[in-house]
């Protein structure tokens, strides 16, 4: 079985990270639940879900879903699985490369040609697009 760390941005910038075996069905979850984080950026408006990585195991899915929480910025709560026994600074070696790749990739504004991170450009963006309209 194959398990996916997907993310979920919402229209203000933030960004929730999970992981599952079945990225349609949990993408309904989050749609259909009541309450949670993911209910209710979808609330407050349209969200992207994106896959970012796939890995061949649950533990391996879980502790990289824990890293990310850990490491970037986001709406989750701390994840449990942080206390388990795990060095972190060798697991995020590991990683670093597909880190730098996916969540640190470069864009530019098209209003001001400001170069920043690709996470962050669609916030700057909307604040970019508003002052060089008045």
């Amino acid at each position: 079985m194959t398990y996916t760390l997907y993310s979920v941005t919402s229209e203000d910038g933030g960004v929730y990270y999970g992981q599952t075996y079945d990225t349609k069905k949990r993408w309904q979850q989050h749609h259909h639940n009541k309450m949670g984080v993911v209910r209710a950026m979808l609330d407050k408006g349209k969200c992207e879900f994106k896959e970012l990585e796939n890995f061949d195991s649950y533990e391996e899915a879980r502790l990289t879903e824990a890293l990310v929480i850990e490491t970037f910025p986001c709406v989750n709560r701390r994840s449990e699985l942080l206390e388990v026994a795990l060095d972190k600074k060798e697991y995020g070696k590991l990683y670093r490369g597909y880190r730098d790749e996916i969540f640190n990739k470069k864009g530019k504004c098209p209003h001001c040609g400001v170069v920043m991170i690709d996470r962050n450009l669609n916030r700057h963006y909307n604040k970019c697009k508003i002052l060089n309209n008045t």
